[in-house]
């Protein structure tokens, strides 16, 4: 199932879809600083969507025309000795600094205490965080379109607001943290893929692009 997930976002020949177009759905992707006491830079990233009922988030991924890659700037990446690449679980009510670790995401922050299970699929070939990187050129991760967890807007997994969670990124000694990657969901109840880009630095003007140039490259692996 994860390897037919990544097929049919391969396979999917859709242009790119434009924020400010008549019927928009899918609108782009915005960063989010997370202020805490460790300080960390830890950035939310989201797919944006503005369509009720006719949207939904369904992959992240990179591929050979497209490659995947998020970056720290200058630093490696925070990781949480009881994390995973995947949101926390169980351990976040003992661990209150483990809600800051670097992991990718379809909606989910952080589970069972607050949201379902997570149903996410991290696909085949899937390469893990390096120290500073994530590059990928053939996986990403994944849910099907049953999954509640990428409706944006459903109040039990993202307060009904039209964004989805895919992914954070955090770091203790890094300046900035960048990414392109691309985007596959249902936008006005059609399949679509976009390949998205973010820049995110300290303080109130993050940035974020949607477009098709600037494809990047690295990768961390967590052991």
């Amino acid at each position: 199932m994860k390897a037919a997930t990544l097929r049919l976002l391969v396979g999917v020949t859709t242009p790119l879809i434009l924020g400010g177009s008549v019927r928009a759905g899918f609108t782009g992707i915005s960063t989010v600083s997370k202020p805490n006491l460790w300080g960390l830079l830890t950035v939310n990233v989201y797919a944006e969507f503005n369509r009720p009922g006719e949207d939904h988030m369904l992959a992240v991924a990179g591929t050979p025309d497209a490659p995947l890659s998020i970056e720290v700037i200058g630093g490696s990446f925070y990781q949480h000795p009881f994390g995973s690449d995947r949101p926390p679980g169980d351990a976040f009510g003992d661990f209150p600094s483990l809600y800051f670790d670097t992991f990718v995401a379809i909606g989910v922050k952080r589970w069972p205490n607050f949201q379902p299970d997570d149903q996410m699929m991290l696909t085949l070939d899937w390469p893990g965080f390096g120290e500073s990187t994530l590059e990928t050129s053939n996986a990403g991760w994944a849910i099907t379109p049953l999954d509640p967890q990428g409706d944006p807007f459903d109040p039990i997994w993202v307060a009904g607001d039209g964004r989805v969670l895919i992914g954070q990124f955090s770091t203790v000694n890094g300046s900035a943290i960048q990414g392109t990657m691309l985007l596959q969901y249902i936008s006005n109840n059609v399949v679509g893929q976009s390949i998205v880009s973010f820049f995110h630095v300290p303080g109130p003007g993050a940035l974020w692009l949607l477009g098709a140039a600037g494809l990047l490259g690295r990768r961390r692996r967590r052991r």
